[in-house]
């Protein structure tokens, strides 16, 4: 039984379990599918994670005439930030008992197979509340809750200190208590740099309901709660818009009073999440432990 046990079970966990897993984690949840459907960086190998950041101008050039001096002075402008690798698994394991009940590879591949869902559908949530941490558990994602923020919460990010690194916080409105269409533009526009500016909303669904019927209630507002961004939409995930910003809603996002949920603005041109080639979802061999009569 033992042998032609897990020759089946191995097969079946390779051959249905393996080529779904991977999109169906990673479309699990808004945040974590937009990251990975655009903004997944494959890093091979390193210590940890380094990400050059240009925080500041030259400080010099300009307009000159004919012979006058040019400043050749060398300028640093550019610091590093550091991230060490985080690790998520989920472990599947079946009894020998199971293994006599189920002997035979349609039983087996049916219960692999609810083994697997239940694994990805865990495996989902850590990796969704990891990206939404606030960094206080060194094993954990350093999340969003870290990296959007002024300082009050995580006061270093990436190894630089914000409060001598003031270039490194978040534009972050504490004050308002009531939503407004005002006040949130207000934020959008405070975090605005040229061309460059927020590309997503994202809150809880209390949030995400007020907007919808702030617009509602008025509609001779130039910008309505229609229209939809065609990636998130196609992975079934609705969402409305502000000033042609796609506003989603994420259950992990985590809450600014303690009742209601916090609303991010995010700029994705400066996210991505870092991925090992060589730990990708990687799906190890059933193996027996020494002391028990089971497949882990």
């Amino acid at each position: 039984m033992a042998a032609i046990g897990t020759d089946t079970v191995t097969s079946i966990a390779r051959q249905f379990v393996l080529p779904e897993i991977h999109d169906q984690i990673y479309a699990s949840n808004p945040i974590t599918f937009r990251l990975l459907a655009a903004k997944k960086k494959m890093i091979q190998g390193g210590t940890q994670i380094e990400v050059p950041l240009m925080y500041k101008r030259f400080g010099h050039g300009g307009s000159y005439r004919g012979f006058d001096l040019l400043t050749v002075a060398p300028v640093d402008t550019i610091k590093n930030a550091v991230f060490d690798w985080k690790q998520y698994g989920v472990t599947v394991a079946v009894d020998g008992l199971t293994l006599l009940k189920t002997d035979s590879p349609d039983a087996i591949a049916n219960l692999i197979t609810t083994q697997f869902a239940q694994a990805r559908m865990e495996l989902a949530e850590h990796l969704g509340d990891g990206i939404w941490s606030d960094g206080s558990n060194a094993k954990d994602i350093t999340g969003m809750e870290a990296a959007i923020d002024d300082g009050t919460i995580a006061a270093t990010y990436g190894g630089i200190t914000r409060s001598s690194n003031t270039w490194w916080k978040s534009q972050v409105d504490s004050s308002t208590t009531t939503l407004a269409l005002d006040k949130l533009n207000a934020l959008q526009g405070s975090a605005i740099k040229g061309a460059k500016s927020t590309s997503l909303i994202v809150s809880g669904r209390d949030q995400y309901n007020r907007y919808w019927k702030l617009v509602q209630a008025n509609q001779d507002f130039q910008v309505m709660a229609g229209g939809h961004d065609e990636q998130l939409a196609s992975a079934g995930f609705t969402n409305i818009l502000f000033n042609n910003i796609p506003w989603v809603v994420d259950s992990h996002v985590p809450l600014g009073d303690g009742s209601n949920t916090k609303i991010y603005m995010l700029n994705e041109e400066y996210m991505f999440l870092a991925v090992s080639p060589r730990a990708d979802f990687r799906l190890e061999d059933f193996q027996t432990p020494a002391n028990q009569a089971a497949l882990v």
